[in-house]
């Protein structure tokens, strides 16, 4: 059978990119400052002890830390044996978002950049905020600001229950987010409202990548914690990504994971599975891998790297969960049969040692095993969308319009 497994570390960046100038990210270094606060032992919440991570080094990761900053440390053990090819790529892409990762990747570059709101204070403008708050037939809104998840709860969290009004803030990324109590005002009204908000915007001149539903519980800012209800809705993108082009051409499946479909508005997916945490995302790729059948792909993104430990700047989370995901990968690189493709990368960078709690711009890791296939350096890749390009000659699809193979 020929089936591609991608499994997406969200965030996981490897180095500064040529362009991280113009994002005021010169210097940030997921991988390599995460690994260098565990030798240090100065990660936080009392995380001690080098990185452990065997199963990324055997695939290549180490040795293209390696090629990208000219030192090994001894500890992620220079001589394993590396069964994989190894790279990584800049992005084309404007933004530095999870939206844009992900379509690049998918082979759709988005060139044309998104709005944000910039204003921290005041965020989305007022006659944006009037539409909304008339169609929605809402009694206002509060927030309107940028913020962190949990601090905007904490901040207007009881405003919110009092008040019925929902909760409305932003970041220097191209969204807007909706917090609102699952019980008080509901589930099912506060993904009708998000729906709502983003037709508005598909209809006005805001360019805005994703609306995202933020439900949460709790009685008061003291209890106030986000679910795992989050929906994203984004922006419909008109250009084919490889996934609907394997469905088209080939009658084949692709099994999204997590909350791939949310960001393909649930474009190129022909099987929806709902996963949180590291541990679920696992099980269900182990179990979408046991099952997938011929001219598949099995789409899987692990977003709490980005959502629970990059934008909260936590480094000893951040660590202790690549060595919770190098401990199961073994299980899925055991799985990957002899005409199976396992792709191993990232979106974008989430420096948990940066500045702020935004994403940063860097070089993604692309790490591509083959059972028997010899380990290659495939160097620098100009886009992300080699991945694309990739995995449309795997299949023998048309050519993507952007990417260049590395099979």
């Amino acid at each position: 059978m020929n089936r591609v497994v991608i499994m997406l570390l969200d965030s996981f960046g490897i180095g500064s990119s040529t362009d991280a100038f113009k994002f005021n990210d010169e210097g940030a270094n997921t991988f390599k400052h995460i690994y260098e606060m565990c030798f240090l032992k100065k990660a936080n919440h009392g995380r001690q002890g080098p990185l452990n991570i065997p199963n990324l080094i055997s695939l290549g990761l180490g040795k293209l830390m390696h090629r990208l900053t000219g030192s090994f440390p001894i500890e992620l053990n220079f001589n394993i044996d590396v069964i994989a090819s190894y790279a990584y790529a800049s992005s084309i892409s404007s933004g530095k978002d999870t939206l844009s990762g992900h379509f690049e990747i998918m082979g759709v570059p988005i060139l044309t950049s998104w709005d944000r709101f910039l204003n921290k204070k005041s965020s989305i403008p007022e006659e944006l905020l009037e539409n909304i708050i008339s169609h929605c037939n809402i009694p206002g809104i509060i927030g309107n600001c940028h913020s962190s998840g949990i601090t905007i709860l904490q901040q207007f969290g009881e405003e919110h229950i009092h008040t019925g009004k929902p909760i409305f803030y932003t970041s220097m990324d191209s969204v807007i987010q909706i917090a609102c109590h699952e019980n008080f005002f509901g589930l099912n009204n506060l993904y009708k409202l998000s729906c709502s908000v983003r037709n508005i915007l598909n209809n006005t001149k805001y360019n805005i990548g994703r609306v995202i539903a933020r439900p949460f519980l709790g009685n008061n800012k003291k209890e106030f914690t986000r679910t795992n209800n989050r929906k994203d809705y984004s922006i419909a993108i008109n250009e084919r990504t490889v996934m609907e082009k394997l469905i088209l051409e080939k009658h084949g499946e692709v099994i999204g994971i997590g909350k791939i479909s949310d960001i393909f508005s649930g474009r190129g997916i022909t099987q929806k599975i709902p996963a949180y945490g590291l541990a679920d995302l696992f099980e269900k790729t182990n179990m979408a891998i046991d099952q997938a059948k011929d001219n598949s792909i099995i789409f899987t993104n692990f977003v709490d790297f980005d959502s629970v430990w990059g934008h909260r700047r936590d480094v000893s989370g951040y660590a202790k969960g690549l060595e919770f995901f190098d401990l199961k990968l073994l299980n899925i690189i055991n799985k990957i049969q002899k005409k199976d493709l396992l792709i191993i990368t990232a979106d974008h960078g989430c420096d948990p040692t940066w500045i702020g709690s935004e994403h940063t711009r860097e070089f993604i890791p692309i790490l591509l095993y083959r059972p028997g296939y010899k380990s290659h350096y495939l160097g620098h890749r100009n886009t992300f969308s080699d991945i694309a390009q990739t995995i449309s000659q795997y299949f023998s699809l048309s050519s993507m319009h952007y990417g260049t193979s590395m099979i």
